[in-house]
C-alpha cells in the first residue's frame, strides 16, 4: 500500500514540475512584442533628449547673459517668450495626446493621426522661428554680432569634442581588436 501511495505521489510531483517548467514558455509566447525602442535598446531615449534640450536652453541663456542686455530688452524677451509659450499651449497639448496614443498603440498611429502630428510639429517649429526672429529684432547690431560670434565659438567647441570622441572610439576599437593604439 505504501509503495502504491509513494509511486502515486512521485508521479504527481513529476507531472507538476513538468507543467511548471512549461508555463513560463507559454507566458513568454503571450507577452506583447517589444516596441521599436526596446528592440533597439533605446528605452531611455526620452530622458536623454530632455537633458539635451535643457543643456541647450542653459547655453542659450548663458549667451544672452553675455550680451549685456538692458532691463528693457530683458523684459521684452521675457514677455516674448511667455507669449510664444502661451500661444502654442493647445498645439503642444494635442501633440502630447497623439504621442501618448502612439505609445499605447505600440508605436503605431493611423495616417490621419500621423499627418496631424506632422502638421503640429511644423506649426510649433514655425512659432519658434517667429519668436527667434522677434528676439533678434530686439537686439542692437553690436549684440547681434556678439551673438553670432558666440554661436561660432560654440560650434567650434562642439566640432572639437566630436573629433576627440571619434579618436577615442577608434582607439577603443583598436584595443578591442587586439591592436595597439598609436602613440
Amino acid at each position: 500500500m505504501r509503495r502504491i501511495l509513494t509511486a502515486a505521489l512521485l508521479t504527481l510531483a513529476a507531472s507538476l514540475s513538468a507543467a511548471a517548467q512549461e508555463a513560463p514558455s507559454q507566458q513568454q509566447q503571450q507577452s506583447p512584442a517589444p516596441t521599436q525602442g526596446e528592440r533597439l535598446g533605446m528605452r531611455h531615449r526620452g530622458p536623454l533628449r530632455m537633458r539635451a534640450r535643457m543643456r541647450m536652453r542653459r547655453e542659450g541663456l548663458r549667451a544672452l547673459r553675455r550680451l549685456n542686455l538692458t532691463e528693457q530688452q530683458t523684459a521684452q524677451l521675457r514677455t516674448l517668450r511667455q507669449g510664444a509659450f502661451e500661444s502654442t499651449r493647445a498645439q503642444r497639448e494635442e501633440l502630447r495626446q497623439l504621442l501618448r496614443a502612439r505609445r499605447e498603440a505600440n508605436g503605431q498611429l493611423n495616417e490621419a493621426q500621423q499627418a496631424r502630428a506632422k502638421q503640429l510639429r511644423e506649426e510649433l517649429r514655425a512659432a519658434r522661428q517667429r519668436a527667434r526672429e522677434s528676439a533678434l529684432a530686439g537686439l542692437t547690431s553690436d549684440q547681434r554680432t556678439q551673438l553670432e560670434q558666440l554661436k561660432a565659438e560654440r560650434k567650434a567647441r562642439r566640432e572639437e569634442f566630436r573629433q576627440r570622441r571619434e579618436e577615442f572610439r577608434q582607439q577603443r576599437r583598436q584595443m578591442r581588436d587586439g591592436q595597439r593604439p598609436p602613440q
